[in-house]
């Protein structure tokens, strides 16, 4: 296992930033209520195809890691920045996220290197109160 190194993350001046419906709730519903609302989201900046099923897969890896290992009420936030989505989730678990080997016999596993194949840039900043992960994907 390696920890992924903390970076600061994206600070580009570009379009305000959207959060999305404040603080969710660790659950599965939530996973799915934001995945909608991202996908109108990307419409309105008429984002679609390849492009939009990109961002909503890291959206929906982000949001699943909290889910499933933080377990703590979680914000996320998207904004656009010319041809770059940019999202954070931000958590308030202190533990820290491990990028673990992928292992093609197991079901589990595949989030973090997902979203590290379909981003530019991605990383981890941690601070006292949880960690905001965050992601930019190519539109």
């Amino acid at each position: 296992m390696r920890t992924v190194e903390v970076v600061r993350p994206m600070n580009i001046e570009c379009d305000p930033v959207v959060e999305l419906d404040g603080a969710h709730d660790p659950t599965p519903a939530a996973t799915v209520e934001i995945r909608g609302a991202v996908r109108a989201l990307l419409d309105q900046w008429h984002i679609v195809g390849t492009a939009a099923e990109d961002v909503l897969l890291v959206v929906h890896e982000l949001v699943a890691n909290v889910v499933d290992h933080a377990k703590t009420p979680f914000r996320l936030a998207i904004k656009l920045c010319g041809s770059v989505v940019q999202v954070w989730v931000r958590d308030q678990s202190r533990r820290p996220i491990v990028v673990r080997p992928l292992d093609p016999e197991s079901l589990r596993g595949r989030g973090l290197p997902l979203i590290a194949a379909i981003a530019d840039n991605w990383g981890c900043q941690e601070c006292s109160d949880g960690k905001t992960v965050w992601a930019a994907i190519p539109v």
